[in-house]
Parts: C-alpha cells; structure tokens; sequence
C-alpha cells in the first residue's frame, strides 16, 4: 500500500491494525463465544460448527468490506474534478431574449 505524501506513518499503523481486528475480531468471539455456550448448557458439538462457520463469514464479510474501503480512499482516478458551473444572468442568450418582452 503506498504512501501518500502527506500521510502519517501512524495512519498506515492504524489501518493494519484495523484490518487485523477485523479479521481476528468475529473468530475470536465466535469460537471463544461458541465454545462457552457449548459447555455451559451442554449443547451437541455440531453447534460448536455452527459457531466458527458464523466467525468465518463474518470475517470474510467484514474484510471484504474493509479493503474495498481502502481501495477507494487510495485509487487515483485521472479525471480532473469537476468544477462548479456558475455564470451570470447576462452570459446566457436566453434572459437577452426574454428581457424586454
């Protein structure tokens, strides 16, 4: 990922530090989590599946989305903005036109 010239090294700390929490964040909470309530009321292991399925989705969900946020912030695109259109009432033909009828 390329800098950008007035990007604070912290910034790009922050960002892989965000990515890493997305990944890591629902499989952590959904194993440890799926693991708790399977031994706490006794569930069948196949709920323990069910768990680390639920934080593999969501994982993949959430990185999916995250990168396509990067992406954008860091494409270039090489159309110039576009600029605002604003003239006066006496460069259009039109209100010439109409101004004494």
């Amino acid at each position: 990922m390329p800098m950008k010239k007035n990007e604070n090294p912290f910034s790009i700390y922050a960002k892989a530090s965000q990515i890493t929490f997305v990944i890591l964040g629902p499989l952590l909470f959904f194993i440890v989590g799926g693991y708790y309530v399977v031994r706490r009321f006794e569930l069948p292991q196949w709920v323990m599946g069910v768990c680390v399925a639920l934080g593999i989705l969501f994982m993949l969900g959430g990185a999916i989305s995250y990168l396509g946020q990067l992406i954008k912030t860091y494409e270039k695109s090489d159309k110039p903005a576009p600029k605002a259109f604003t003239s006066s009432k006496k460069d259009n033909d039109y209100y010439d036109d109409y101004k004494n009828g």
